[in-house]
């Protein structure tokens, strides 16, 4: 997993994986924490044809605290939207096309604050493959029947997220993301959006889940 506050952007590139593009760091995918995400319309669903189970995402707001790791992060998924613009430029053949829009991580949310869409991975046999905890880092069993009122709106949480492919369509290429694993917050919205120190505070260790402080 990336650590954010020590990274070498030359290390970042693009691999193929039969028909896939995938973004890599130092030759692995891409996964490394988040700050405090903020859940601001609760879990979306789409159907695709050739699956008997829908698809499950979430559109996440970034912490706007001024602590030091919600600026550091803000910073860091910035620059790494920058970078892989300026890789799709310079690796134009691999995408079969020399005319390319860039689909950001951070898309555009009119006047409010931008989104990044985060999927919850799932098996071939429709189970959740994202593990959740709860704000004690015990185990939260997520399934069909819960999943809108455990991602419901105004929740806070804090995820590792991958990248698990670059997609290109219709003369656009973005990236897709996952989350491997989320970690619930009690506190919503309506608190104090530099309360992300108090919650980790708060916090005891458990090794099942590999969210740090």
């Amino acid at each position: 997993m990336i650590d954010i506050k020590n990274i070498n952007w030359d290390l970042f590139s693009f691999g193929k994986s039969g028909r896939s593009i995938k973004l890599l760091y130092n030759k692995a995918p891409v996964k490394f924490q988040t700050s405090n995400l903020y859940i601001p319309f609760g879990v979306k669903s789409s159907t695709k044809e050739w699956s008997v189970f829908p698809d499950y995402y979430i559109d996440c707001n970034l912490n706007n605290a001024d602590s030091p790791s919600a600026v550091s992060f803000r910073e860091f998924i910035e620059k790494l939207d920058g970078k892989v613009q300026e890789m799709v430029k310079e690796n134009k053949e691999m995408f079969g096309s020399d005319d390319l829009n860039y689909s950001p991580i951070l898309r555009e949310n009119g006047t409010y604050p931008k989104l990044m869409k985060l999927q919850i991975a799932r098996d071939k046999n429709g189970n959740f493959e994202t593990l959740f905890f709860d704000e004690k880092r015990s185990k939260i069993k997520v399934e069909e029947g819960n999943i809108e009122e455990i991602l419901c709106r105004g929740k806070i949480h804090k995820c590792i997220i991958e990248c698990t492919r670059v997609w290109v369509y219709n003369g656009r290429v973005g990236s897709v993301w996952k989350i491997d694993q989320s970690r619930m917050s009690e506190f919503s919205k309506k608190n104090d959006e530099n309360s992300e120190t108090q919650i980790i505070q708060e916090n005891s260790v458990y090794t099942s889940c590999g969210i740090i402080d």
